[in-house]
């Protein structure tokens, strides 16, 4: 039973392209590999000897036509702080509820406090100075806010929680 096994798959092999190939292959005779040429050892310089055993020469980097797999992707950069932008520390006292907005630029400012979907809820026009400027926003709900002030050609944000 199992010679009759062995002769149908044979059969089919043979009958089979991808088959055929693969008994052709292996029927094949193998030429005679020829064994690799050695070169000689070169001689270290009688210095180089005196001072220590021989290290590794560094491997080779890898080739610029590697293969995409090889490469590691570089983490994103963070972009540089723009140095003409409006500095703002804004601070919520919760038993005032009132908001106090602090920039780094004197002279007329804009204060718009936007909501969390971009709406403006309040809008201020100051002049900002060394003193904080104190706005009431104990009419505006709990939640996240965006404070947006604008001083000429300077804008910055900074994003605040009014809540209990």
């Amino acid at each position: 039973m199992k010679i009759l096994f062995f002769i149908l798959c044979g059969g089919v092999l043979a009958l089979h392209p991808a088959g055929a190939r693969a008994q052709a292959k292996a029927a094949a005779p193998k030429a005679a590999a020829k064994p690799p040429v050695k070169a000689a050892p070169a001689k270290a310089p009688a210095k180089a000897l005196a001072a220590g055993p021989a290290t590794k020469a560094p491997a080779p980097a890898a080739a610029p036509d590697a293969p995409a797999a090889a490469h590691v992707a570089l983490a994103p950069t963070t972009p540089a702080a723009d140095p003409t932008a409006l500095k703002i520390k804004a601070e919520v006292n919760p038993t005032t509820r009132q908001l106090a907005v602090h920039t780094n630029a004197p002279g007329p400012t804009t204060i718009e406090v936007n909501d969390a979907t971009g709406r403006p809820v309040l809008t201020r026009n100051v002049m900002a100075g060394a003193k904080a400027i104190e706005l009431n926003v104990s009419q505006l709900p709990a939640g996240y806010y965006v404070v947006h002030c604008t001083a000429g050609l300077r804008t910055g944000m900074r994003r605040v929680h009014l809540g209990d």
